[in-house]
């Protein structure tokens, strides 16, 4: 081999070999040196490690407890960890393992694992704090929060929040990274949360977590068991929720699917509720849309609103009202947009605009002016309002309100187009209102009562004041076109209405209601068909209270001319009851038409319900004629109705004395036309020692007396506007009585009267009597008569077998309307005089012969008498003889000769002539002429030529009339004197108490 040429750069190249040789050992000794000492350094990393978590630990002031079970150089595992105070730690985890890459020359933090973790928390004014964990975690810098660029795998993580509404349990898994990709699934529940009122049941909820882009969103089912505020709670509200939060976690939008039921507002509710909400915003600002379907709303409070008003003039309104509400709150669609704004110190929710549809077809709609619409501010409980709400269709009326809360208070302005339904119509001028009060004016026909209402017009003002709402608190027109009640038409008037006390009406403010109205001296008119009406009264007030009212003093007048029908109450109460009206009368008077029949201290109940006004209670009915017929009779069951014009009623008329009942009435009258109708039913009316006639008529004064027996029938009146007419039928088995003339037994017979009220009867009325007894008894008599207008008796006939012949009653008309003279003509034909002695038991006379004559009597204030009297024997005569003993026997020779000759007389001319009182003295003359037919005993000296001669009597007989028979049966028998005279005593007490003297007869 050659050798080679050196070159220069070859001995650079050697020296540089040469001295790289030299420095191989030093960088190997060096190289193995570091070895050594990264040996050594490794195999102390976890004390390494230890020591500088220690001391860090130490330095945050962050008690903690852990085991390094690896520490490799990408991935660290810590077991057993324990941060905080070692009884109540914040945190704990069974492991966590940390995984770092490097970025230059700077290790990151790539990934977390963990399993088995435990956390406290607590959420303070809106911040998480984990206690001491905080002290562990990066300061804020101010920058915007974002996820880190993590991995996080979390295998039974969970925690305890503490929050200002109460405890909430969480539980995570998942894994993923937190940029991107993160997949978990959280659940949430508590027992009770209770923030600003309202409290929250066993809410729970279980919700998958995802990352994508460092934007994280979740997605999941929320339910609780009950959600309440105040009086309001939402039974088991649950949602479906996708919301999707901002990378900083301080934004969000999304939506949930939500339903709920039953709801309740107070009085209120919702059966069910169906929800799409989408909204987003951040933890101030909040917008959404909530479109929402409610099932069976129930309004309780609106329906209370709408009732009682049964019988008045909006009534008809407010159940056509009620009925809209029913019908519209079976169903919902709710479309709104709503703004939630939450503060540090208040939260305000506004919704605007919304739409309310019904499946009824009402529809509610709020269009909202600038940023106002309705809301509420809690926990203040204000108002938000600014917008215009229209309300129309489903039976609703057209309307608008506007409204508008501002710092100056509540305004507003409510328009309605008039509404109609069925028996009533509503206007309204438009009603303006702010924090001072309301002002409008209505215009309604409705019905009041049983009758109803056309145009009745109202103004009204409101006043909100420290005690309440007052309602017209200053007096106000009141007026109608016309009212309509009962079959009354009240024509159109002006009321001046003057509020009872602070104000027409008036709401506390503790919700109690009070007010009324009074009006002085009203004054109607109107009419009843035809008749033309007035009413009027002195005061006539009203409370609210019940509500009931009085009036004073009211007077009816129907028609026209010197008998209009007139109904005077003292005074009348009443109170709204149930459907319609019910009350107490007193004082009341009245006539119907020219009906004489006078009503008197009436009082009882009336009511006025279905279009009918009834009356119970108690009157006196008098007889209106100016010479009363009959005495006052009293009922204490009258009943009357009022139904379309038509009055109908019942009573029982009793005498007020005995408490007999002698009439029971039913009544009917048209008001319309003036025709009606009385029927009278008369059981039986019993004279005896508790009544008498003269009880119940002074018609009978001065005719009979001591009445006994039983009268019973039936009668009727009817009228009209220009007549009444009456009728009636009665009738009596057996009557007994005192009269003028002499006792009366058996009387009987039937009385048709052609006018029962005038006392009027057609011709041929006919009774029967057993027995009158004027001294003379008459038997088995018949009478036939009629009643003549103005208390004028027509005597047609009377009739009574007579002692073999006839006592014939000869036609006259008695006047027992004024005093006058009333004459009686009896007849006698073909009296048997021997029967005639014969009914009175003189032994000691026998009579014959046939008489005929004629007995005048008068009766009048004084008593009865005969006047010109007399009865004559017939053209044959007949025989008058004394049978009995003398027992004189110093009557002397010519009393001696007198009783011969009476022994045997036979007489052609016999007249008896009567004149005198029947009660006092009465003159008879007996006058006769006969041949004694005995033979009589001689006589010596002068007396002995008057055998055979015939004598002549003259006899004048003074006494009283009923003793004078009886003082000729005296002759035979003393003892019967004394009878016959205690008995005519009585006789005469009893005729006296018939016939009154002057004084008793004025009375």
């Amino acid at each position: 081999m050659e050798d080679q040429p050196i070159s220069v750069a070859d001995e650079d190249d050697q020296e540089v070999m040469t001295e790289r040789r030299r420095r191989f050992p030093i960088l190997l000794i060096l190289v193995t040196l570091t070895a050594l000492l990264l040996l050594v350094i490794w195999s102390g990393r976890k004390p390494i490690a230890r020591k500088y978590i220690d001391s860090e630990l130490a330095r945050r002031g962050v008690p903690g407890r852990y085991t390094i079970t690896h520490f490799g150089a990408r991935t660290q595992r810590l077991e057993n960890v324990v941060i905080g105070d070692p009884d109540t730690p914040d945190l704990t985890a069974e492991w966590v393992e940390v995984r770092f890459g490097f970025s230059g020359l700077f290790p990151d933090l790539t990934a977390i694992r963990a399993k088995g973790v435990r956390l406290h928390g607590r959420l303070v004014d809106g911040r998480l704090s984990l206690g001491a964990l905080d002290r562990l975690l990066p300061q804020p810098s101010g920058d915007a929060f974002r996820l880190p660029d993590l991995d996080l795998a979390l295998d039974d993580a969970r925690m305890r929040l503490e929050t200002s509404a109460g405890a909430i349990g969480l539980a995570i898994n998942g894994r993923g990274n937190l940029t991107n990709g993160f997949m978990g699934r959280m659940a949430a529940v508590s027992r009770r949360l209770d923030s600003g009122g309202c409290i929250v049941e066993q809410p729970a909820a279980v919700l998958h977590i995802a990352v994508m882009d460092r934007r994280p969103a979740i997605d999941g089912p929320v339910r609780a068991k009950r959600l309440q505020c105040d009086t309001a709670a939402i039974e088991n509200p649950r949602a479906a929720i996708d919301i999707a939060f901002d990378s900083s976690l301080d934004g969000w939008r999304g939506g949930a699917a939500v339903a709920a039921g039953p709801i309740r507002f107070g009085a209120h509710g919702v059966e069910a509720l169906k929800a799409r909400l989408s909204f987003e915003g951040d933890p101030r600002n909040n917008d959404g849309r909530i479109t929402a379907q409610l099932e069976n709303i129930r309004a309780g409070g609106l329906a209370s609103l709408l009732t009682g008003f049964e019988q008045t003039p909006v009534g008809p309104i407010m159940n056509a009202l009620s009925r809209s509400v029913t019908s519209a709150t079976r169903q919902l669609k709710v479309e709104t947009a709503f703004h939630l704004n939450i503060g540090e110190s208040e939260q305000i929710l506004k919704v605007a605009p919304f739409t309310i549809q019904s499946s009824s077809g009402a529809r509610l709609e709020l269009a909202a002016s600038g940023q106002g619409g309705l809301g509420w501010r809690w926990p203040a409980g204000n108002m938000v309002a600014d917008g215009k709400l229209s309300l129309s269709g489903g039976g609703f009326p057209e309307a608008v309100l506007r409204i508008r809360k501002s710092d100056k208070g509540l305004e507003g302005k409510y328009s309605m187009k008039p509404y109609t339904v069925p028996g009533a119509r509503l206007s309204m001028e438009p009603l303006s209102f702010d924090d001072d009060g309301f002002a409008t004016h209505i215009r309604l026909d409705g019905p009041l009562g049983a009758g109803k209402i056309r145009g009745l017009d109202v103004p009204l003002s409101g006043q909100w004041a420290k005690n309440g709402l007052l309602i017209n608190a200053s007096c106000f027109p009141l007026s109608f076109d016309q009212l309509h009640i009962a079959g009354v038409t009240v024509a159109a008037a002006q009321l001046p209405i003057c509020p009872r006390g602070a104000a027409l009406f008036q709401r506390t403010a503790n919700g109690s209601m009070t007010g009324g109205a009074s009006v002085t001296r009203p004054q109607l008119r109107g009419a009843i068909g035809d008749a033309p009406l007035m009413m009027t009264a002195r005061q006539f007030d009203l409370a609210l209270a019940g509500p009931k009212f009085s009036m004073d003093a009211l007077s009816v007048r129907l028609g026209e001319g010197a008998d209009p029908t007139r109904l005077d109450i003292e005074n009348l109460t009443g109170v709204v009851s149930g459907p319609g009206l019910q009350g107490t009368l007193s004082g009341a008077v009245g006539r119907i038409g020219a009906v004489p029949l006078l009503i008197s201290e009436g009082a009882g109940r009336w009511t006025l319900a279905d279009a009918t006004l009834g009356i119970t209670g108690r009157l006196s009915i008098d007889d209106a004629a100016e010479d009363p017929r009959f005495r006052t009779l009293v009922s204490r069951d009258v009943s009357l109705k009022l139904r379309d014009g038509v009055i109908t009623g019942t009573a029982a008329l009793r005498h007020p004395g005995s408490n007999q009942l002698i009439t029971q009435v039913g009544l009917a009258h048209d008001l319309d036309n003036g025709v009606g109708h009385a029927s009278l039913n008369v059981p039986g009316i019993r004279f005896g020692s508790e009544l008498q006639p003269e009880n119940l008529t002074p018609l009978t004064l001065g005719i009979v007396a001591l009445a006994d027996g039983t009268v019973a029938g039936s009668g009727r009146i009817d009228w009209n506007r220009d007549s009444v007419r009456s009728t009636g039928d009665f009738a009596t088995d057996r009557m007994d009585f005192a009269a003028a003339f002499g006792p009366v037994t058996g009387l009987a017979g039937k009385i048709h009267f052609s006018d029962l009220l005038g006392m009027e009867t057609p011709p041929g009325q006919t009774v029967t009597i057993d027995a009158i007894n004027a001294g003379v008894a008459v038997e088995n008599g018949v009478v036939r008569y009629q009643l003549l207008p103005d208390q004028v008796v027509k005597v047609e006939e009377g009739r009574w077998p007579f002692s073999g012949g006839d006592l014939l009653l000869e036609p006259t008309l008695l006047d027992f309307g004024r005093p006058s003279e009333r004459h009686l003509t009896f007849r006698v034909t073909g009296m048997d005089a021997a029967q005639f002695v014969e009914q009175f038991e003189f032994k000691n006379i026998s009579v014959t012969g046939t008489f005929d004559g004629v007995l005048p009597m008068i009766f009048d204030i004084h008593g009865g008498r005969i006047e010109g009297g007399r009865l004559v024997v017939r053209e044959s005569g007949g025989t008058l003889a004394y049978v009995g003993e003398i027992s004189n026997e110093k009557l002397g020779r010519f009393g001696n000769m007198a009783f011969d000759a009476l022994k045997a007389i036979r007489y052609r001319n016999l007249a008896i002539e009567l004149n005198g009182s029947l009660d006092g003295e009465i003159v008879s003359k007996v006058i006769f002429t006969g041949t004694n037919e005995a033979p009589v005993e001689a006589r010596k000296g002068l007396m002995g030529g008057l055998v055979g001669l015939p004598f002549k009597f003259n006899i004048t007989i003074t006494a009283p009339f009923r003793s004078l028979v009886n003082s000729a049966q005296s002759i035979n028998n003393p003892r019967g004197l004394v009878q016959s005279t205690l008995e005519q005593q009585r006789a005469n007490d009893a005729a006296k108490s018939v016939q009154p003297d002057e004084s008793e007869k004025v009375r």
